[in-house]
């Protein structure tokens, strides 16, 4: 029961953090004097930005974990390794497709 304390307890505060970060980003990109298009723009501009880095990092995670399974790096069983090595491939190839 102390772990879970301690897990929930840590994940509010990186929650916390993140959510100050992205207000603080949201107060030094957005101001006051823009019109609601120009607000719409700077957003989606942004967005765009950070859906692109993050699929990039986990497309670079997947192959990854493509390499790491195909080589038995981890040492686990056969089963194991095809279950973890398929998932991985289904996300590379969805973000190929994409």
């Amino acid at each position: 029961m102390n772990e879970l304390i301690g897990i929930v307890v840590f994940m509010s505060i990186v929650v916390g953090l993140a959510a100050g970060i992205l207000f603080f980003v949201d107060r030094l990109t957005l101001r006051s004097d823009l019109t609601e298009e120009d607000r719409k723009a700077v957003v989606s501009q942004r967005l765009g930005k950070w859906s692109r880095a993050w699929g990039t990092l986990y497309l670079s995670m997947a192959l990854i974990a493509l390499v790491v399974n195909g080589l038995n790096l981890t040492h686990e069983s056969l089963r194991s390794r095809i279950g973890w090595s398929a998932l991985a491939a289904v996300v590379v190839i969805s973000y190929l497709l994409l």
